[in-house]
């Protein structure tokens, strides 16, 4: 996988996208008998158009990965230490600071996307979300961005690069300001984690723990303070004192958290065997074997900024 395969299948994610929104758009203009689309259902179908058009790609290229196992050597499936495994989950709960921040920090301009789909969520059994949200959903990003997409860029040989276009990638197939705003950041992060266990499992785990514990704390707290959950479910904590407040705690708890987190990840590269990690991946930004850039990708990248800054400024226009 290069930087042009991935072009493509970047390019196919986000027309895939539209068409979605398009087929959805037609489905309810079809009459008031049409059934309205379910949470789960749109989650899977979301799912679908990220990993159809990297199925695609590997069909058609299937002569190119002829002798390649496709998960172990295309994507990085590889297995990893168990004490590296443990040091992962240490280091998602880590990261989770630094993407509080993030996504506090949007919600200053937007509203919290996952927050307004919560009476959706909480109206489907926990176990079949649990396995959407924590399981599915993370292993179709991984085996997308994680695998495939940095991956592919680090074959060019700037790591430090392919680290942070893989990252953004993965912030814009999000498709909104909120959920691009803290995915860049821990995407970056995990990118950081799938070079340092060099395996595609390590972020798969952190991805699996992040969206893991978020479904159960939303169905904890709607068992055990409902009234809280429907106080969050009617607006009444996106009040900006409270948001200044939270970011100014998440600040100090990111900086502290996120630092022990480069830590983690050190020692995790070390028991894996690579040694002076971060300091390698730094140096590679002067590696141009190949560009990261294609004209597939320039165009989706180009299409998705401009449909979440049209998302950002319409939504505003509502408020």
């Amino acid at each position: 996988m290069n930087s042009k395969r991935i072009g493509v299948v970047f390019l196919l994610q986000i027309l895939g996208y539209f068409l979605l929104m398009f087929g959805i758009a037609v489905y309810y203009m079809a009459g008031t008998s049409a059934r309205e689309i379910g949470i789960v259902e749109n989650l899977i179908i979301a799912q679908s158009v990220n990993v159809i058009p990297l199925a695609l790609v590997i069909l058609v290229g299937c002569r190119k990965y002829r002798g390649e196992k496709i998960f172990r050597d295309t994507l990085g499936f590889r297995r990893i230490k168990i004490s590296t495994a443990l040091m992962t989950v240490l280091y998602a709960f880590l990261l989770m600071p630094l993407t509080t921040l993030a996504n506090a920090i949007s919600m200053i301009f937007v509203d919290n996307v996952v927050a307004d789909l919560a009476g959706d969520i909480l109206d489907v059994p926990f176990v079949v979300m649990f396995l959407i949200m924590a399981v599915f959903g993370p292993f179709c990003e991984e085996v997308v961005f994680r695998g495939a997409f940095f991956r592919g860029f680090r074959r060019s040989g700037n790591i430090f690069g392919a680290v942070l276009m893989s990252g953004l990638l993965f912030a814009l197939m999000h498709m909104n300001l909120n959920q691009a705003a803290y995915a860049l950041l821990l995407g970056i992060m995990m990118a950081l984690l799938a070079e340092a266990a060099d395996s595609t499992l390590a972020p798969l785990i952190v991805h699996i723990v992040f969206n893991g514990q978020s479904v159960c704390l939303m169905y904890l707290e709607d068992r055990l303070f409902p009234e809280l959950m429907e106080e969050e479910l009617a607006g009444f904590n996106n009040d900006p004192e409270e948001l200044v407040l939270v970011i100014a705690v998440y600040l100090l708890l990111a900086v502290i958290c996120t630092a022990i987190a480069f830590c983690v990840v050190t020692w995790i590269a070390s028991n894996e065997g690579k040694q002076n990690f971060l300091r390698t991946i730094w140096a590679s930004r002067k590696i141009k074997r190949e560009r990261l850039w294609s004209v597939c990708l320039v165009i989706g990248v180009t299409l998705a900024v401009l449909y979440i800054l049209f998302e950002t400024v319409f939504s505003a226009m509502l408020l």
